[in-house]
């Protein structure tokens, strides 16, 4: 099995890596190209293609290593997936050609993550209820969708970050034998490796809203499908948030700065974490590091409450959270000082 795992892995970068070059240039001649905005920090005028290409190989290799090759994998499960994320990369890329308002795109995000957890799966947290189960569901995938989305805003962070968080999934699919999540990391692993040489400062193509999304959409699934807490192991159900951290912590931060700033949530701003290190003159090389470095920390805590009893893990898990807080409430007084 492994040795297909590292054929599609393989496969993804290598399409990839051809793709992306040709999308690149389509995009520059079609004017698919960001553009200058009011409030807007990076002005360069750079293709949002990225997402479409990385989803159309993500695509392509997945579905012929599923027919192609035996694996454990639930058919029904397998295609709802890739054709909700068709629906999410679809109203992505859509959004970044037209600007969707917000109550449109939660309208797309919805559509796709309804038909997937109607028909496909959702949690199965035993001490909750089936409606609990379902809405759960549903507000975490479009949470994870709308997290990534916003994440995506310095180069290359939102596909560093994801590649860690991927990794870590596929070590979870290995320990419960998920052959959906281990098929799904290996292709996202050759598809993000790949958009990375592109996408790395100073970065040469964007993967826009589409990709984006899509990641948050597949990362979310894959939280769903694993079984982190089995009997007496009941804080593995954090695991996911803690793998997780980065993009939900820049979520809540900007929630909790336009709340401050009595702005409304669903309207863009200036306010991710990032755009604040950088206005205290930290370069956006520097920040990626450090993010891709907190990252990695993150997700060894997330390994390590696996392994550990519940009270250990919900120290670790508690430690995670007031690290980011103080992160977080640093940030915020150091832009008060200023």
């Amino acid at each position: 099995m492994y040795k297909v795992l590292l054929a599609v892995l393989s496969s993804a970068f290598v399409l990839c890596l051809w793709l992306l070059p040709v999308l690149e240039k389509l995009a520059e001649k079609k004017g698919l190209v960001t553009h200058q905005s009011p409030g807007k920090i990076d002005k360069r005028k750079v293709p949002y293609i990225g997402g479409p290409g990385m989803f159309l190989v993500f695509f392509t290799v997945c579905l012929s290593a599923y027919f192609m090759v035996p694996l454990a994998i639930n058919y029904r499960q397998f295609c709802l997936f890739m054709f909700c994320s068709a629906i999410i990369v679809f109203f992505g890329f859509y959004d970044d050609v037209k600007e969707l308002k917000p109550a449109q795109k939660l309208i797309g995000q919805s559509i796709g993550a309804v038909i997937f957890i109607t028909f496909a799966m959702r949690t199965q947290i035993i001490y909750f209820s089936a409606f609990v189960n379902i809405t759960l569901s549903l507000f975490w995938i479009v949470v994870m969708v709308n997290a990534f989305n916003l994440l995506d805003i310095l180069d290359g962070l939102a596909g560093g970050i994801s590649i860690i968080n991927i990794f870590v999934f596929f070590l979870f699919g290995i320990f419960t034998n998920n052959h959906f999540v281990l098929l799904i990391a290996s292709c996202l692993f050759g598809v993000l490796f790949a958009f990375l040489r592109y996408n790395l400062p100073p970065a040469r193509i964007f993967m826009g809203d589409a990709g984006s999304q899509f990641l948050g959409f597949a990362q979310a699934v894959m939280a769903i499908s694993l079984s982190f807490a089995p009997t007496g192991r009941e804080v593995g159900l954090v695991i996911p948030l803690v793998i997780l951290a980065i993009p939900l912590f820049d979520l809540l931060f900007v929630i909790f700065m336009r709340f401050r700033q009595k702005k409304s949530i669903f309207l863009k701003s200036n306010d991710h974490f990032v755009f604040k290190m950088l206005q205290f003159g930290i370069s956006s090389r520097t920040i990626l590091r450090l993010m891709i470095i907190i990252s990695v920390l993150t997700n060894s805590c997330a390994l390590i409450i696996f392994l550990v009893s519940n009270i250990f893990g919900a120290i670790i898990f508690l430690s995670v959270i007031g690290a980011l807080i103080l992160f977080g409430a640093r940030l915020s007084r150091l832009e008060i000082s200023q």
